[in-house]
């Protein structure tokens, strides 16, 4: 069975980890999301392209963030004000790329497990690291 990823956020560093996963297996089930859907346009016929965050988390197992605040991450988790996640995630993978400090990626890590899912961090290398497109692949199957 094909891993399945969703990466929401599609600024410098989600759009990295797309083409990276992308080269490492042309025919990984990618789906992606950005609130500027015009950011995802590069990767029309290469993946599939949500609407929403709710589809995109829904398309996938494994849910990659690439976003720059912790308000972004609420929004699309929705985690509200009692900080429960109530988006669907139960029995998926959320990799946060760009993580927060260690209290809020703590609280997070608590309510995604409270919704049923699992949370890690995992910053990607910028352009030019040593990060193999295979290595970030192989991560991402080991910690599914």
């Amino acid at each position: 069975m094909s891993l399945r990823v969703s990466i929401v956020g599609m600024g410098r560093v989600g759009t990295l980890a797309a083409r990276r996963l992308l080269a490492a297996d042309p025919d990984i089930a990618l789906t992606l999301y950005d609130i500027e859907a015009e950011r995802c346009e590069d990767f029309r016929g290469s993946a599939t392209l949500a609407t929403s965050a709710r589809e995109a988390l829904a398309e996938s197992d494994t849910i990659v963030l690439a976003l720059p605040r912790e308000r972004e991450i609420d929004r699309t988790l929705e985690r509200f004000s009692d900080g429960q996640v109530t988006a669907p995630i139960a029995g998926k993978l959320v990799v946060d790329l760009a993580p927060p400090p260690a209290e809020q990626a703590l609280r997070l890590a608590r309510a995604i497990a409270g919704a049923g899912g699992r949370y890690t961090c995992a910053p990607l290398p910028a352009v030019g690291a040593d990060m193999p497109e295979a290595r970030l692949l192989d991560a991402l199957r080991r910690a599914a």
